[in-house]
Formats: structure tokens, sequence, C-alpha cells
């Protein structure tokens, strides 16, 4: 299901993943933007980072569909390892830098 995003949404998803380190797959990034309370979250203390919640609103079959729609714009990439991660691109990079007073008001 691909779901097209608005643009505070692609800020919010891309943040998150730049917010994260690059260092997460899609489902722990679906669990941080919807504020999961889960014991893989709490273990990784990522309900402290600035992007926990930011998108509470959507379902994660929503939030999906919002990642494999960046996924075909080229805003993010999908690793292939056994675990894959979720990286940001150069445009992206350039878009969250654009944007970065928006994005402090997200927060």
């Amino acid at each position: 299901m691909t779901v097209k995003c608005d643009s505070d949404e692609m800020l919010k998803i891309c943040l998150c993943v730049a917010k994260c380190r690059q260092r997460l797959g899609r489902s722990m990034i679906i669990d941080v933007l919807r504020a999961s309370h889960s014991v893989r979250v709490f273990n990784r203390r990522l309900y402290l980072n600035s992007a926990f919640g930011l998108l509470r609103e959507h379902s994660a079959e929503e939030l999906n569909g919002m990642i494999d729609d960046l996924v075909a714009q080229g805003l993010l990439e999908e690793t292939e390892d056994e675990y894959p991660r979720l990286l940001l691109t150069d445009s992206s990079k350039a878009m969250l830098h654009e944007h970065i007073e928006d994005l402090e008001e997200m927060v």
C-alpha cells in the first residue's frame, strides 16, 4: 500500500531517521513515530528521541506506505542487509537542511 505523504509528514519521517542516526529499520522508525511503548523502544531509550510520537495519529500501515512513498521518491533508501536500515539520501539531507527552522517548531 503506497500512501502519499504531505511535506510535514515527509520532514517528520526523515527527521526521525536522522535522529535515530540511520541505525534503525522500518518497523523501529514506525514505532518511534507512533510513540510505541514496546520493550524494544524502552530498552533502546528511544522514547527520549525528539521525534518520538511525531506521527502518532497515523497507523503503522499508513506510515509503512509513507515510507514506501519516500523510498520511491528517492528521499530514503533501505539497505539490503540481513536487518535492513533506513538511510537518508542526499536529497533528504538537503530537504532537512532547507527546512531546519520548520523542524525546530515541530519537535
